[in-house]
This record gives C-alpha cells, structure tokens and sequence, in this order.
C-alpha cells in the first residue's frame, strides 16, 4: 500500500474546507505548507470538481474525503501491525520454552505469561530459549491479549478545613471501603496520609498514586485512591492526561 504526498495534501486541504477554511492563505498556515503549494492543489481539487468556484466542497469532493480518509487509515492500521509484529514482548515463560516456538499469551497475577500455544487466542513466536519461570522474548504477536476489565476509584472528601472532627471522617472513609471491592488502595496527600494511619491501612501506592493506578488498570487491577478535594484538583490535568492515553481503563469518582 502507498500513499502519495499530494494525496495527503489534497485531502488535508478538503478537510479544512469542509471545517469551514476556505481562504488559501489560512489553510496555509494551519498545514504548514506554502501559500502557493496550496493555490497549486486548490486548482487541481477545482478541476477535479471537489470544490466550487467558492472554494465550498462538493459531494464528489466529500466522498473523495471519506474514500481518501478512510485509505489512510487502513495504511495506519496494516503498518502499526507490522511495527507491532517486529516488536520484542517480555513475557514470564510457563514451561521450558525452546527458540522459534509458537507459544500463547495471557495475562497472570498482571504480568504478560507465555505457555505452549492452545490452538487459539492470543499467540506469538519466542526469540530465545528459556526456561519455566524465566523472563523471554515474544514477537510476531496476532490476536488480542485478554485483560480483565478494571476501574480506578477515585475517593474525595471534604478539604481540612472545613472537617470537624477527623475520627468521624474516618469512620465514614471505612464504612465506604467496607463496600467497594478493589484490588489496590492509593493515598494522595497529607489528609489521605492521616486517616490511612487511623484506620491502619498500609496504602499500596502512596505517591504518584495515579500514575501506579493506570499502569495497575492496564493489568487488569481495580485500584481505590483516597485523595482530598484540594489534591484532586491539583491532580485534574495529570488524570485527564493519562485517560487520554488510555481510554480502556474506566474511572469512577465519587465523593465521600
């Protein structure tokens, strides 16, 4: 599959006009490409009758876009699986595992295990020989790799300030634990610190609590944080950072 530079240009440009830029020297600035390459394409997206003489797309144009849109996308797709396939995996080896292997993948106790291959799933070819119980290498993965589904709990209560008494706050955060199931307990913040030492909770994670929720949501574990009002906020654009990067793992905020 190949994709020619003017075929992306030309579909850039379609695709501002339909947003609604149909000056030249605006589309220009927002691409990056000389005012002239983009009157060069306009005029060849005219004769071709994508656009009107108002710079306005047409249905033709518009299927052009979508056609053209979705051909690169299905470039995206076919070269990330090759990228992907050439890609060296670490795995936990389940068994003695020999060289050139066809062996399967899945997830154990939130680490990536290899075993024989079970004729379906998903599966890859082992790099080295190693044996039950070594770390090896895995590539040319197919199929996707079973994770179980998981959450990130956020917990909030009530600043310092505006709490009477912390032993009652306390209570409350361990009526709330009491009721939620989860696999790992953070804490973020001084408030957090003080009520996990009341109720004798040894937290799992304790700083960049967030951080260590997603990666441990990526394995499959449910992760509770307790966090103040004032450091939830203080965390708000780190959180949506990282739901941008992972858009699989559900967060669940609530307020105690």
């Amino acid at each position: 599959m190949k994709i020619e530079q003017a075929l992306i240009s030309q579909l850039m440009i379609l695709l501002n006009i339909k947003n609604g830029k149909t000056r030249p020297s605006e589309i220009s600035k927002e691409l990056d490409i000389t005012l002239q390459g983009v009157v060069y394409h306009i005029k060849i997206l005219r004769e071709k009758g994508f656009i009107d003489e108002k710079n306005g797309i047409t249905k033709e144009g518009f299927d052009f876009l979508y056609n053209g849109l979705n051909y690169i996308e299905d470039f995206v797709h076919s070269s990330l699986i090759s990228i992907d396939s050439s890609l060296v995996w670490e795995v936990i080896s389940d068994d003695n595992i020999a060289s050139g292997q066809k062996v399967s993948l899945y997830m154990k106790h939130g680490y990536l295990h290899a075993g024989p291959y079970k004729g379906k799933g998903a599966h890859g070819i082992a790099v080295k020989n190693s044996m039950k119980g070594e770390c090896t290498g895995v590539t040319a993965v197919r199929e996707i790799i079973k994770i179980d589904k998981s959450r990130i709990v956020i917990a909030t209560f009530n600043n310092v300030e505006k709490v009477q008494d912390m032993k009652t706050l306390a209570a409350t955060v361990q009526d709330y634990i009491n009721n939620i199931k989860f696999d790992f307990i953070g804490i973020t913040g001084e408030m957090a610190k003080t009520i996990a030492d009341m109720l004798g909770i040894n937290p799992d994670f304790e700083y960049a609590s967030v951080n260590a929720a997603f990666e441990a949501a990526k394995r499959g574990f449910t992760t509770l944080i307790l966090v103040s009002d004032r450091f939830f906020h203080f965390s708000l654009n780190e959180i949506r950072e990282l739901q941008a990067k992972n858009p699989g793992v559900e967060l669940d905020l609530r307020h105690i």
